[in-house]
Order: structure tokens, then sequence, then C-alpha cells
């Protein structure tokens, strides 16, 4: 199954750093990690600082999956609001997934400062804008919340908006602790991290997921991998019974825009809008625009290189409304398959048929951040710790 198709940008700005060979023997792991994407590549990190004996297999190259379609925009802030998961699962709950989003932004710009190699790491706000003038009240119920236990989140009325960053709309959040990324970039210097703390890496190498005993799993080339603990970081390449009745595939577009003279908008802050699907975008340090949207609920690409262009277009007309001053020039385009879940809750933890068989699957839109948080959680469970967030991410929920 193709994770997307068309022209993506990220992989554009530098050649790959890391290249590892394919697994040619049987050998033995403490934790074995099944892919190399934004999932399992934090997840090697964390275990590896633990001191965890690390091995992560990937079955193409490092970065190479969906994180290459990634737009690379790092929010604490959920698709769904703080006020809309506690009218579902209750304030308690919300606050606290809230709250591990927000460890996991911090956690991820900490983990930067330590990268030697480039990453397009940037701190930003983001700006949240009401798509009709009915969205404020969501908008100010989000606030309340947000007031109330201490997050970094302001409500913007439509003066203050207007004045402030030259958006015509009723109202906005704006958060911060936010950032973007290039996530090739952000992989492979993590990568590179990895490898020094001691983490083995093999490409080309796949595993065959139906092969999975209590402690091995075969490669399809017939080579066995015996570990303490398997965690399964494979994005959105396979469906798991598991959660299979829990998740919903989708598809998305989204653009490079050519290099821009001039400032783009106050600040370069990230924006998104409340209504679904919504218009999401930011800009790079060579002042391009990256932007995606027109989501739907689908679990194929589209391969038709004009269709992707012509929805892309669309989206960038989108921008160029909200900022008249813009004329975007769309260089690279694409479109790609997510997954969310059901409840808005990515899956994490342990398989409740196999206790040392791990899930560390970020779905829902912010799946970087959750990953972050889900590699703690899972060294935690590894190490025997109690994590304050597992029983809320649980794959049995």
């Amino acid at each position: 199954m193709d994770l997307y198709a068309g022209n993506t940008y990220w992989n554009q700005t530098q050649p790959a750093t890391s290249q590892f060979e394919k697994l040619k023997q049987d050998i033995h792991a403490d934790v074995l990690i099944v892919g190399a994407g934004m999932s399992g590549t934090l997840c090697a990190n964390v275990l590896s600082t633990r001191g965890l004996d690390v091995v992560v297999v990937e079955k193409k190259s490092v970065a190479y999956g969906s994180s290459v379609a990634n737009t690379g925009m790092l929010q604490y802030c959920s698709d769904k609001s703080i006020s809309q998961f506690a009218e579902d699962i209750g304030e308690e709950k919300a606050v606290l997934f809230y709250q591990m989003c927000l460890e996991a932004m911090d956690q991820l710009t900490e983990l930067n400062r330590q990268l030697e190699g480039p990453t397009g790491y940037r701190l930003r706000d983001s700006i949240n804008y009401a798509s009709e003038e009915k969205d404020q009240e969501r908008l100010m119920k989000d606030q309340k919340l947000f007031d109330k236990y201490g997050f970094p989140s302001e409500f913007l009325n439509r003066q203050e908006l207007t004045e402030r960053y030259q958006i015509d709309k009723a109202a906005a959040l704006r958060t911060w602790h936010d950032a973007e990324v290039n996530p090739y970039q952000f992989i492979q210097s993590i990568t590179k991290k990895n490898s020094e703390q001691g983490v083995t890496y093999y490409e080309n190498t796949e595993v065959d997921l139906d092969q999975i005993t209590t402690n091995s799993v075969q490669t399809v080339d017939g080579f066995v991998i015996h570990f303490n603990h398997l965690i399964l970081g494979t994005g959105y390449t396979t469906i798991y019974p598991a959660i299979q009745d829990k998740c919903i595939q989708s598809r998305t577009y989204a653009f490079a825009s050519a290099p821009i003279t001039g400032d783009l908008w106050k600040d370069d802050v990230m924006v998104w809008e409340t209504k679904r699907p919504y218009l999401y975008f930011r800009t790079t340090p060579d002042h391009r625009v990256i932007a995606g949207g027109r989501d739907e609920e689908i679990n194929q690409v589209v391969e038709d290189p004009d269709k992707i262009r012509q929805i892309n277009e669309e989206i960038a007309e989108e921008i160029e409304t909200l900022f008249p001053h813009l004329n975007i020039d769309i260089e690279y385009v694409w479109n790609a398959l997510f997954y969310g879940s059901k409840d808005g809750l990515p899956f994490i933890g342990a398989d409740p048929s196999q206790a040392n068989k791990y899930f560390l699957l970020g779905y829902e839109g912010n799946g970087t951040c959750y990953s972050m948080a889900g590699a703690v959680l899972l060294a935690d469970l590894i190490e025997g710790k109690e994590n304050p967030y597992q029983n809320l991410l649980r794959i049995d929920r």
C-alpha cells in the first residue's frame, strides 16, 4: 500500500545522512523496534538514553515512510479540542491528555537542543481561528479550560486578531510551546545521535508480522530476531487486529511553495482553523509556504498528478483569500494517507494478548507529539514504572 503519492518536499532538502545494511543473520535484541520513521526513531532515542540495548529494523529506508509527507507542524493542541474531549471523556481525562501533549512538546524541544545536525526545528506560536462566527463559542470554551489549568493560550477577539495578525476572522486562540520542523532532517539527526548511543539499525529488512512469537520474530528473508521486548512503530503501513475497529483511514493533500520574497505574515505563526476538514499552513526557513487540507475518509492515495495539483491549488487560494498580499507559486504537491481514531486518542501501550509486545501508533493529526509521549510511556512500561498516561492510551480502552 502506498502511503503517499506526488512529489514530496522534505526529502529534497538533504541526502540521507545514514545508510544501514540489511539484516543477514539471526540476532538478539533487548528491545526490538519495527519501523524507523518518527515513532520508532523517537522511541529508540528514549530507550537508548536510558541505557537499553535497542535494535531498529526498517523495511525500506530511515524516514522514507509517511514522515516525508508530514507537514512538520508540532502542536500540543489536538485535532479534537480540549472542550470536546471534556464532553466525551470527562474534564479530568481531557486535561490529562493535553498535559501529556504539552510535556511532549517541551521534550521535543529539549531533544532538538541536543542534536548536532540540521532539523529545521523552530519554536512557533499557533493561531487557530474561527472558520465561522459560531465557532468562537467553542474557542471560548477551550480557553476557559486552558485558563483554569494553566495552558499557554490566549483568546483573541476579531479586533485583536485583525490588528496583530491581519487575519479577519471572528476570533482565534493563540497557543505557544509549539514548533515547526523538517521531519526528514529531524529523523536523520536523531538517528545519528541514536547510533552514537549504541542503537543498531537494519534497513531493507522487512519483518513478517504474522510470525511474531512471545520472544522472536522472523524477517521475510527467514532470519530470526530474538527479543525481550517488541515495539511496533510502523505508522500507517499496517492496521493491527487489536485496533482495526477503532481507527479511521483518511488522506490529506499538501504542497510546498517556491520561496516567496518578503515577509509572509506576522511572526511566521502556524495557522489552522476550526472547521473540519481544516486548512493548515506554516512557513520554512527559506520562505516557502507548507500547507495542507481537504482531508477525506478514504484508504487510498490519488495517483493522478493533475488532480493532486488542482486540489492543492484550491488550498493555496484559501490562503491567498486569508492573506491577499500573497502570491503563492506551488512547487511540490502530494497527498498522503493518515489514520485517526474514533475517540481522538492515539494507540500506545502493551498488546492485551502479549505483555512484552507494544504498539506505538501516533494516530490522529499530532503524530510526532504523540510519538514523543509514547516513547517515554513505553520506556516506563519496559522498566516496570508507572506512567500517568498509560491507562488513557491503552490499546484495549
